[in-house]
């Protein structure tokens, strides 16, 4: 596996279980790219690196999106379960640092 890749992995992570512990389980990729950028392992990434891991979540069934100018994610029960642990996928990280 590549770096770019298990970059992707623990991004979706911390974007599953941030939406896990907002108000509703929904937020907007903006707030989720600052949540990503001040995590304490030192990930970064753009807004564009945003938007694909939120549209490959959406593929996948864990998130819900809507909006244009601002995107805005739900997340699914099957999301919520992944970030709580009870589910797994082999393209999400399953040791990150809390959010």
């Amino acid at each position: 596996m590549s770096y770019a890749e298990k970059l992707q992995q623990i991004r979706r992570a911390i974007i599953l279980r941030y939406l896990e512990d907002s108000q509703d389980y929904v937020s907007n990729a903006d707030i989720i790219l600052t949540v990503i950028n001040c995590t304490p392992d030192g990930v970064r990434a753009y807004y564009t690196d945003v938007i694909a891991d939120l549209r490959w979540l959406e593929t996948r069934g864990y998130v819900a999106l809507s909006g244009n100018d601002t995107v805005v994610a739900e997340a699914l029960p099957s999301g919520r379960r992944i970030a709580r642990g009870e589910e797994r996928d082999p393209g999400i990280a399953r040791d990150i640092p809390g959010v």
